[in-house]
């Protein structure tokens, strides 16, 4: 496996695990949140000038193929002490290679850019359902900080 920074080139490959990404996610809501996720529009589809407004870094396998990925993009955070807010947007690695590392890799590279970008500070959200995501962000030394209510009226 090697993590290299995404270009364009990638696109293509990157959108197919976004899409496995979605429908992952399509099956992880539990009845009580999944009118909350519901999306009318499906997910917009990755656009050349999104690999220029975000970081992405692609996991590939032996055989070049694109096995994961990680998006970040950068947010300055006016009023706050900690101001430079790397964050990271989607975070997705193929079922056959969960467990192996990948995922953990992927971030490690992403925090890094963040460093040389002079982030003081890195941040993410994931689904109440999704425990794989939150025990690899607990796991890299995040710490759990907010907590979204929501209430169907």
């Amino acid at each position: 496996m090697t993590i290299k920074k995404a270009n364009k080139t990638d696109k293509q490959e990157i959108q197919v695990l976004m899409d496995e990404l979605n429908e992952y996610r399509k099956n992880i809501f539990s009845n009580d949140t999944k009118d909350f996720h519901e999306r009318i529009n499906p997910y917009k589809k990755l656009e050349d000038d999104d690999f220029e407004n975000s970081i992405f870094f692609v996991a590939k396998d032996a055989s070049n193929n694109v096995i994961g990925f990680i998006q970040g993009t950068i947010h300055e955070r006016k009023n706050h002490k900690l101001h430079n807010l790397g964050y990271i947007d989607e975070l997705f690695v193929k079922e056959s290679f969960r467990g192996k590392g990948v995922a953990k890799n992927l971030f490690t590279e992403l925090e890094t850019e963040f460093k040389k970008q002079n982030c003081d500070s890195l941040t993410t959200h994931t689904d109440i359902e999704n425990d794989l995501s939150a025990n690899l962000y607990l796991k890299s030394g995040m710490k759990k900080t907010t907590i979204e209510f929501w209430k169907k009226l």
